[in-house]
């Protein structure tokens, strides 16, 4: 589940769409690597931001406010620099969608038109399962995303429910200079 995580955090740090929850039946790898590839960003230097901006975990041993606000102090990034590389920017489809290939995940409504990005990521892993709906817009220089995601079956029997934002801009055609 912790991999499900951290591959929906890269996704939403390359991707971008904004509103409602897609609907639709489950999609073949190919048909969501079709709608990827649409994203054009500009190859080279990136600055982003990941906010978690709400958390949820009412079954948590331990839990509560207190915990909760730690997590997203703990979850919050200002400032992250990455390299987007000309190969990276022409096939968004590959490397970029990490968790694509992934049999105990389910896509849907995955769509990319005019600057806008959404879509629906179901897994099961390790007794639990999450869903994800991500929503935002880009543009080759920019992008903002949001994510909604629940959790429930954990280990420990926790369910989570999470809401985060990601904003990126491009800043440099030369990831070495900066």
């Amino acid at each position: 589940m912790r991999k499900t995580i951290l591959a929906l955090v890269g996704v939403t740090a390359l991707l971008a769409g904004c509103g409602d929850k897609p609907a639709g039946t489950p999609m073949t790898n190919e048909e969501v690597k079709a709608e990827v590839e649409k994203v054009q960003l500009k190859p080279g230097q990136w600055e982003s931001s990941f906010t978690l901006e709400d958390i949820d975990m009412p079954d948590m041993p331990g839990g509560g406010a207190q915990m909760e606000e730690q997590m997203k102090k703990m979850m919050t990034r200002t400032a992250i620099r990455y390299c987007v590389t000309p190969e990276e920017a022409a096939n968004p489809g590959g490397k970029m969608f990490s968790g694509q290939d992934n049999k105990d995940c389910v896509y849907k409504g995955f769509n990319v038109s005019r600057g806008s990005v959404k879509g629906e990521i179901s897994c099961k892993s390790q007794g639990g399962a999450m869903t994800a709906v991500m929503s935002g817009n880009y543009a080759p220089e920019s992008y903002e995303m949001r994510m909604d995601m629940k959790t429930s079956g954990a280990a420990d029997g926790a369910d989570m429910h999470m809401k985060a934002k990601t904003t990126g801009k491009w800043v440099a055609a030369d990831c070495a200079a900066t």
